[in-house]
């Protein structure tokens, strides 16, 4: 058997140079994965910020186009003894249509179940449309008590509008 004396050897191993060669590929492939893992990572995130800021648009679009006022006389509000009913009047001054079984109304700060609303649009029509006004009344076991009271009316994209009035 003939071994190769250490001065035949070729250059590349004596010097090293494939050892710093294969090192640097492994660095190179790691840094190459790396990378790869933090695109994937802010890819997910950016897409998800796109996602959340194309819906918030949409509502903040919708918030925009909705308007509603309260008509009614804030120092007559009827009342009617036999059927125990406070009416007010709202209108759609927006422009987009509202759906009234997504409205709610406080008095004072409380939610008055729908079971106590009645809400009658012209025309018996299903949408709440621009320009037409509501009639709500609020059946109450109780008439109000004498002073100062506030109504809210809220849509279901959160614009709403208030009102102090007297009984």
């Amino acid at each position: 058997m003939a071994f190769l004396k250490r001065s035949e050897r070729s250059g590349i191993l004596k010097n090293g140079e494939a050892e710093t060669a294969i090192t640097h590929m492994i660095f190179f492939i790691a840094a190459i994965i790396i990378a790869m893992t933090v695109i994937v990572v802010m890819s997910s995130n950016v897409q998800s910020l796109t996602g959340a800021t194309a819906s918030s648009s949409r509502v903040l679009s919708e918030q925009i186009k909705t308007d509603i006022t309260i008509i009614s006389d804030p120092e007559a509000i009827p009342y009617d003894n036999v059927s125990k009913e406070y009416t007010f009047y709202a209108k759609n001054t927006g422009r987009t249509d509202l759906d009234t079984e997504y409205l709610d109304m406080f008095i004072d700060g409380l939610l008055i179940d729908h079971g106590n609303l009645e809400m009658i649009l012209p025309e018996q029509d299903m949408l709440w449309r621009p320009g037409t006004t509501l009639e709500i009344r609020m059946t109450v076991t109780n008439e109000m008590a004498a002073g100062d009271h506030r109504i809210l009316i809220a849509a279901e994209n959160g614009k709403s509008d208030s009102m102090d009035f007297r009984i």
